[in-house]
């Protein structure tokens, strides 16, 4: 807080009086809570097993490892309770092959960016270290920079990073590229709020020591409350555990990949 005082009328030897001062208040930036442990219910927590279940009886290994994901994010210490057996990581590393033979390079970060978070100590056996990938990712990430998608382009180097953070300086983000993310954020801050708080927290572990320069105020916080709410009231379970892990980094005081 700091006081300007007026001395241009007075002398001073006069007194000074409450009026003659001028409090400048900075302001304060929202502060963000969401606490896992006591914005999810146990009711909530059985749901998202549930339905974790369902899609394995399914052998819908693409939304499996979406919401095994999600929930491990959230509640780390519990990740046993996933039970990513033998079974579950063939059947995600055959999805993962099948990607590879196509160089569908954008599933192929999507899909292995999960199974990374879900196995780390199993990451070795994805092979992604491979050259081949590295460069294909960039390939295409290069493409989204150049066609101007920009949303686009946050979402597969949030995915890079994840996959490869000791190269991550590789895909030069620059002022340039910076400016045009908190521009295109913004823009998104008038959509869907799922989107935007899904976006945001791509930009903030893409850039988390430069993501203070975007403001997430109380009311946009209280929307994506709102949305959690509704998935919950819904019993959409994959998308309410996407919502609150993308709340739970929005609201994290660092984040490191």
């Amino acid at each position: 807080m700091g006081i300007r005082k007026h001395f241009e009328k007075k002398s001073l030897d006069e007194d000074l009086k409450l009026q003659d001062l001028s409090l400048e208040q900075e302001k304060v930036k929202p502060e963000l809570k969401f606490d896992p442990e006591t914005e999810i219910t146990e009711d909530d927590w059985r749901g998202m097993r549930r339905n974790l279940d369902v899609l394995r009886a399914w052998n819908d290994w693409w939304k499996f490892d979406y919401l095994a994901a999600d929930m491990k994010i959230l509640q780390p210490d519990e990740s046993a309770k996933l039970n990513i057996d033998d079974q579950a990581w063939q059947e995600m590393k055959n999805i993962l092959e099948n990607a590879c033979q196509h160089n569908d390079w954008q599933y192929i970060a999507e899909h292995a960016m999960r199974m990374k978070i879900l196995q780390p100590d199993k990451f070795a056996e994805l092979k992604i270290d491979d050259q081949a990938w590295w460069e294909g990712m960039k390939q295409i990430l290069g493409v989204r920079r150049r066609g101007g998608s920009t949303r686009d382009f946050v979402s597969l180097a949030m995915r890079m990073k994840i996959l490869r953070p000791d190269r991550f300086a590789e895909l030069e983000i620059d002022d340039q590229a910076w400016q045009e993310i908190k521009e295109d954020l913004e823009m998104h801050r008038k959509e869907r709020w799922y989107d935007f708080a899904r976006y945001a927290m791509r930009v903030k572990i893409i850039q988390p020591d430069r993501f203070d320069e975007f403001e997430i105020d109380d009311q946009t916080w209280q929307r994506m409350m709102e949305h959690l709410e509704i998935d919950r009231e819904d019993k959409s379970w994959l998308n309410f555990a996407d919502q609150a892990m993308h709340m739970k980094i929005l609201a994290a005081d660092k984040v490191e990949v």
